[in-house]
């Protein structure tokens, strides 16, 4: 399968998040204030976007067991550290189906937090340890 074209899933998540009229809000561990995350910003490759894809990501693994090979890489000048540098085993419509539903699953109703992210994704691990957990049990042929 070959990479996905990170430039269109940013103009594409930009314009999903502008249309679909949501506030994207990120809630500041650091400070406590909570931050209005504009269109631009949250479906930048150093913006919001790492975050979203990971979720998007989290997503589809739960689903499939495959995860898209993201390539992040670490950028202090990124808004949180990280900068989507690429998508190497996916393809658009999926990255994007599964990230618009990690988006869903984090709506509230004051808007889209950000920071529910880390709820989808320790919910999509923990379904992971429990189904090798189960393979493990019925591999050795223990009994629950």
């Amino acid at each position: 399968m070959k990479p996905v074209n990170i430039d269109t899933v940013a103009a594409t998540m930009r314009v999903f998040i502008d249309r679909s009229g949501e506030a994207v809000i990120y809630n500041d561990p650091a400070n406590g204030e909570t931050l209005r995350i504009g269109a631009g910003a949250a479906g930048a490759t150093d913006g919001l976007l790492p975050a979203i894809v990971v979720a998007g990501e989290s997503v589809w693994r739960d689903l499939t067991g495959k995860g898209f090979k993201l390539d992040l890489v670490r950028d202090p000048t990124a808004l949180l550290g990280y900068r989507l540098h690429g998508i190497g085993d996916a393809n658009f419509s999926i990255v994007m189906l599964a990230s618009i539903e990690a988006l869903h699953q984090a709506k509230r109703p004051e808007g889209i937090v950000v920071n529910e992210f880390n709820a989808l994704w320790a919910s999509a691990a923990q379904r992971e340890l429990a189904r090798a957990d189960s393979t493990v049990r019925a591999t050795a042929g223990a009994a629950p």
